[in-house]
């Protein structure tokens, strides 16, 4: 129970340090003061580590791989934290998911760690399965992460509306937040593909009625994101229409993946 705890521990450690900043952006005291990138890396960069070495002695047991449910929402976590942990050596847009990101990463290594199960597999004797679901979990992990960007991109577009915009030097321009949104959700969309594609060539029972619902509510996602990115670069849509599709495309993306369970039999 050790790592679990540190992990947990590093993970709140980085959120001390970075929520008073953005929690009062408009006191004058702290408008244009920026928490400090390499420490919060650091303590995020620490956070991962020891986040893997929990994935690792929850997921790889001697009997083979245990993809609990709960193993499987840990790994997520764990995807979207080192992306957005990486992201804050480039992009300035990171600070708000990384809150919401590192929060979930905290919930999900204690559920995992304190609720024990077994769902055994072996994928090391399927490396075409092992390819399907990497690609599959990194997908929902990107959308999960575009989802919390259009949120982002709604609430700069409300306050820019209102013009009770603060100046502050840690808030990001709508334009970069609208550009790596579209970013993130255009790289989703090509894993989402490449995990349509994958299933149908590596899975020989992805279209059985016990997995049916699989292929369909992720194709109708895959509909959805398509629908929503062509809007976003031919019709400049914005606000409230991208945020409903990508809720839209994440409701219909979580039932395939969950609804029975994310590895098939």
């Amino acid at each position: 129970m050790l790592l679990p705890l540190l992990s947990i521990v590093a993970y709140a450690l980085t959120l001390l340090w970075v929520a008073p900043t953005l929690v009062n952006l408009e006191s004058a005291t702290t408008a244009n003061k920026k928490p400090n990138i390499t420490l919060v890396f650091a303590l995020g960069l620490m956070a991962i580590i020891l986040h893997f070495s929990v994935l690792y002695d929850e997921l790889f047991l001697i009997e083979g791989q245990n993809f609990t449910l709960t193993n499987v929402v840990s790994l997520m976590s764990f995807i979207m934290a080192a992306c957005v942990t990486f992201a804050l050596l480039k992009w300035k847009t990171v600070w708000f998911p990384l809150i919401i990101v590192y929060s979930f990463a905290i919930c999900s290594v204690a559920v995992a760690s304190f609720v024990q199960g077994n769902f055994i597999r072996h994928l090391e004797q399927n490396a075409g399965l092992l390819f399907h679901l990497g690609i599959a979990l990194f997908s929902y992990a990107l959308f999960f992460l575009a989802l919390i960007y259009a949120f982002q991109l709604k609430w700069l577009d409300r306050k820019l509306k209102s013009k009770k915009m603060v100046f502050c030097s840690i808030l990001p321009p709508l334009m970069s937040v609208e550009r790596h949104f579209f970013t993130l959700t255009l790289a989703a969309q090509a894993m989402l593909t490449l995990t349509l594609f994958s299933g149908v060539v590596y899975l020989h029972n992805f279209f059985e009625p016990e997995h049916i619902h699989k292929a369909i509510f992720s194709f109708l996602a895959w509909i959805v994101y398509n629908i929503q990115l062509l809007g976003q670069w031919k019709l400049r849509w914005r606000g409230k229409r991208v945020l409903i599709y990508s809720i839209s495309g994440m409701i219909l993306l979580t039932i395939g993946y969950f609804g029975s369970r994310l590895i098939v039999n």
